[in-house]
């Protein structure tokens, strides 16, 4: 939090009020020095009230009760959070101990009471529900705690005040209704609200799950329950979530991220929700979707940084590097393709990455057609039989039009022989779209034909390129404007068909 804002205010005992204009935390500190306010000496942080005369009945904490945590942030939290505005999805990801629950936190202070914070390690048992309704005011009383608890408070606590048996009572039935079908369509248990007593409509309620009381329910169900119970709170624009893969299993973590970052779901279930927020250490809650919706939270020293994620590279780094997952603990990918060189894995990736957005296709450089087999050999050690595993009619392999490899070999290997693409141009050069080549070359799209290929590096028209240097000019240049050849398009579709 900057503590150059000037959102403080302290009760001067002479003038029996409390002072204004209002001063940051380090005029608070350089008045404590000069010794005109001591440790006794009242302050308050005029978010949570705003101290308009003598006497007034403001919830304030002596000085000497103030947080002593001395942390800077880049970028500032309010700063973080006025720049992300306007985006449905923020995921803070990153080691422990980097901050991300103290960052969540800091941002929390700023978004206000039309927030709420959710600390998924703690969370209410549920039992016989009462028909207490909630407060309107209840949740600006939880924040103003909340700021007064978070600014007076010597260590990072997690208090959480859900009871999941207020959440449900809260709810209209329509809300409810849309709970228990959503959290039945995530994780196929059927929920129901039931009279305690059927003979008597005034008896106390219970909710059950395929016929049995909630309360004898796993934790990470009623966690479930009690995250999709606040998104439906309607007093709530934003939401921040704090570790909500905490008691949920991998699968129930799947169904809820996809659930969550899916605009679709969002705008049905809970269309008041214009801000979501999540603090988590499980690759399964990173954003694959939008990879600029993550950012890697770390701590150096005193201070706490928020890097945005900009490439599959980064969203890599954070799983392996960060987080420490290993390879059989992450989702494979759809497809594998392996490819002969360096030039082939940079434009057909960035074709894939155009026309088929979804599927995470693996391509493999084989470096040398000759080293092919030698691929699919790695391949087999690490899979089993490509005739019998699951990838039977996912692996892929292109060839150049010039190859001396049998492709009844690749085939006896156990690849599908309609999988063996072999190209009638010979490079994946004769395949970059023409108005490309033109650009790279500063020539008309009617000398393009005049340039050679074959070589590495290319010359032509005064410039030149090598094979890897002019592969990585067409793909950072490459869009879906742009017309491919019919052969390329071909195998795009191949690959689609394939990950279905």
């Amino acid at each position: 939090m900057s503590k150059q804002r000037k959102e403080w205010s302290y009760y001067d005992e002479v003038a029996n009020d409390w002072v204004k204009p209002y001063v940051s935390r380090e005029d608070l500190t350089a008045l404590y020095s000069e010794g005109k306010i001591n440790d006794f000496t009242q302050v308050v942080n005029v978010r949570t009230a705003r101290p308009s005369g003598p006497g007034m009945g403001v919830q304030g904490v002596i000085y000497s009760r103030l947080s002593t945590i001395d942390v800077t942030f880049d970028p500032q939290p309010d700063e973080f959070h006025a720049a992300r505005a306007g985006k449905h999805t923020t995921v803070l990801s990153g080691p422990n101990n980097g901050g991300k629950t103290f960052f969540l936190k800091h941002i929390y202070s700023y978004v206000g009471h039309d927030g709420y914070l959710v600390a998924c390690n703690h969370f209410s048992s549920v039992d016989v529900l009462n028909s207490r309704q909630r407060e309107e005011s209840e949740h600006v009383d939880r924040f103003r705690n909340f700021i007064f608890n978070f600014e007076s408070s010597q260590m990072n606590s997690e208090d959480n005040d859900l009871r999941l048996d207020q959440i449900l009572t809260g709810l209209k039935d329509r809300q409810r209704d849309k709970l228990f079908d959503t959290a039945q369509r995530l994780i196929g248990n059927r929920f129901e609200m039931v009279p305690t007593d059927p003979d008597n409509k005034f008896s106390p309620f219970i909710v059950t799950m395929d016929g049995e009381n909630l309360r004898y329910g796993s934790s990470g169900t009623r966690l479930l329950l009690t995250l999709l119970g606040t998104l439906l709170d309607e007093r709530f624009s934003t939401i921040l979530l704090d570790e909500p893969e905490i008691g949920l299993s991998p699968r129930i973590q799947t169904q809820l991220a996809r659930f969550l970052y899916d605009p679709n779901e969002r705008v049905v279930f809970c269309p008041h929700i214009k801000q979501l927020y999540v603090a988590t250490h499980s690759h399964i809650f990173l954003d694959r979707t939008t990879y600029s919706n993550n950012f890697v939270v770390t701590k150096s020293g005193r201070q706490i940084s928020a890097k945005q994620v900009g490439s599959v590279s980064d969203l890599h780094h954070l799983q392996f590097n960060m987080l420490g997952n290993e390879l059989e603990s992450l989702f494979l990918p759809s497809a594998i393709v392996i490819v002969e060189g360096e030039s082939d894995v940079t434009f057909l990736t960035k074709v894939l990455g155009l026309h088929l957005p979804d599927p995470r296709i693996a391509m493999v450089c084989a470096h040398g057609e000759g080293e092919v087999k030698a691929k699919i050999n790695f391949f087999r050690e690490a899979f089993g039989d490509v005739a019998s595993n699951l990838y039977r009619e996912r692996l892929f392999v292109v060839f150049d039009q010039r190859i001396s490899t049998r492709l009844g070999r690749i085939e006896g290997q156990g690849v599908m022989v309609e999988n063996i693409v072999t190209l009638s141009k010979n490079g994946i050069e004769r395949y970059y779209p023409p108005e490309l080549l033109a650009a790279a070359f500063h020539c008309d799209m009617t000398d393009v034909g005049m340039i050679d290929l074959e070589h590495d590096p290319i010359e032509f028209n005064g410039h030149r390129y090598s094979k890897k240097e002019l592969a990585e000019y067409v793909a950072s240049r490459l869009t879906t404007k742009h017309g491919l050849d019919e052969e390329v398009m071909m195998f795009v579709k191949k690959l689609h068909d394939a990950c279905k």
